[in-house]
């Protein structure tokens, strides 16, 4: 308030150099001399100075008359600021008259008073209807520029691509936008009145249900999630959904939704899931056919070769030179170590285990080859683990086999463990150590970009199962890689 009242003064400040200042100034100066005749009689000029005389009326009467009407021209003329100093000037002006010059004191006094009265009042009035005025079209302005708003306002609801209702508190909708027909399939009129459950499934409805009461509650929903909605014609249209919860008076009233279709984007996201799915899968059939071929035909061939270099260097050991002799007894080292290599390589391309005993135990197997290779200790802790697709016990072996590889060629570390829990409709696998660490990028897919293309195939592994993966690193503190997977694929869930 007190800065609306400086800018208004401000604003007032150039009337104070106007013309009018001067006329004004001029009329107060004589009328005071006029007042004060008494007193100047003897002052050559000026006691010949009396504004009621040369006017033929009554004097002290009429001048504090025009005091008056002076003032209130200073009001008119300029403002607030030279309407009060002009009161001001006159009060001192007309109360010191009574005191200086004491015939008919009394008298003199109360038309004084009444004068100054009457002039602050009359300032005050002028004052507030200005004020008035000027609040009428600050109201009339606010007035347009809400009636504008409001056409914006409706302009972008009727016309935004997604889908806008509100819908009371019985879940009755009660306003709706082009969109929704588009949505639904039906007029926006006949959506007016209809019940939100009628387009829900029974889970969307549990699920929609549960939004509501989170609001309730006041627990905020800044992410939209995921609904299921039954459109006009029988078919499905999956939404992501936003709800907000409208509260007035400090009373919930009704709820908005904000709805996008991704039913298009959702069927392309299930083929490319499916497609990287079959790609996965083709590759781990190549993988176990290669694995296959290398222990049941290569490797066999190797051990055989072994046998018959070991057998030549025996049988001809007697007459043989030493020379030739510890030739052969190479030859029979190097094939035992291609035999182990070829074993080695079959077993990382796909351990017979994972298909055999599954996966608890081809962890387990995982772990001690990385103790013996790299001298890490590795300790696995399970609980009672379901049984899981093939793809999801895959994938988390291969994510527990990067991760441990990562760990033996770059943390530098002591101790590693692998927990597997089982955690209602999906396991948990968590990876950790106490190596050296190192700085996380911002956001995950920044990982290829660093060179760090491992844990790239880690997050793109568990998508393609609808898991999801958290990885967390402190220098000097290890790093820690938690996994999570449903117990059911996606389309065996949706099926």
């Amino acid at each position: 308030m007190g800065i609306s009242y400086l800018g208004r003064y401000h604003r007032q400040i150039p009337r104070l150099r106007g013309p009018h200042l001067w006329i004004i100034i001029i009329l107060f100066v004589a009328l005071t001399l006029s007042h004060y005749t008494d007193l100047l009689s003897e002052i050559p000029i000026l006691g010949d100075i009396s504004l009621p005389v040369a006017l033929g009326l009554s004097r002290h009467s009429l001048e504090r008359l025009l005091y008056l009407l002076l003032v209130l021209y200073s009001n008119w003329a300029l403002g607030i600021i030279g309407g009060g100093a002009l009161w001001l000037s006159s009060s001192v002006a007309m109360l010191l008259h009574p005191f200086l010059i004491p015939s008919h004191f009394r008298a003199a006094l109360l038309e004084s008073f009444a004068c100054l009265v009457i002039s602050a009042l009359i300032i005050m009035l002028i004052q507030t209807r200005h004020e008035y005025k000027q609040r009428q079209e600050m109201l009339e302005k606010a007035v347009e520029d809400l009636e504008l708003s409001r056409r914006n306002y409706e302009e972008l609801f009727t016309n935004t691509s997604d889908a806008v209702w509100v819908h009371d508190m019985e879940s009755n909708i009660t306003l709706a936008n082009k969109a929704c027909e588009k949505l639904t399939g039906y007029p926006v009129p006949e959506l007016i009145g209809k019940n939100v459950s009628q387009f829900l499934a029974p889970e969307a409805l549990a699920l929609f249900r549960q939004a509501k009461e989170r609001l309730l509650r006041g627990e905020a929903m800044e992410q939209r999630y995921e609904q299921q909605l039954n459109r006009k014609d029988g078919s499905k249209a999956i939404i992501h959904l936003a709800t907000r919860l409208i509260v007035s008076d400090g009373k919930p009233q009704a709820f908005q939704n904000i709805a996008r279709d991704i039913t298009e984007e959702r069927k392309l996201q299930d083929n490319l899931r499916f497609y990287l799915r079959e790609c996965l899968r083709a590759q781990e059939e190549e993988r176990k056919r290669l694995a296959c071929e290398l222990h049941d035909d290569t490797s066999q061939l190797v051990l055989l070769l072994s046998h018959h270099i070991d057998n030549i260097a025996s049988e001809a050991s007697n007459y043989l030179p030493q020379k030739l002799r510890n030739e052969f007894e190479k030859l029979y080292e190097l094939s035992q170590q291609a035999y182990e290599g070829i074993k080695r390589y079959a077993q990382a391309l796909r351990p017979r285990i994972l298909d055999d005993l599954g996966l608890v135990p081809a962890l387990e197997w995982l772990a001690q080859e990385i103790t013996k290779l790299a001298g890490i200790k590795v300790q696995v802790k399970t609980d009672t683990v379901p049984p899981l697709p093939p793809e999801t016990q895959l994938v988390l072996f291969r994510i527990a086999q990067e991760a441990l590889n990562n760990i033996h060629r770059h943390s530098e570390a002591s101790e590693a463990n692998i927990m597997l829990e089982y955690q209602e409709d999906a396991v948990k696998m968590t990876i950790s150590d106490n190596g050296k660490g190192f700085e996380l990028p911002r956001w995950l897919s920044d990982f290829a970009a660093q060179g760090k293309l491992g844990l790239t195939g880690m997050a793109e592994r568990i998508q393609l199962v609808g898991g999801e993966i958290e990885i967390t690193s402190q220098i000097g503190k290890g790093t820690k890689i938690i996994v999570k997977a449903p117990t059911k694929l996606y389309n065996e869930s949706n099926s």
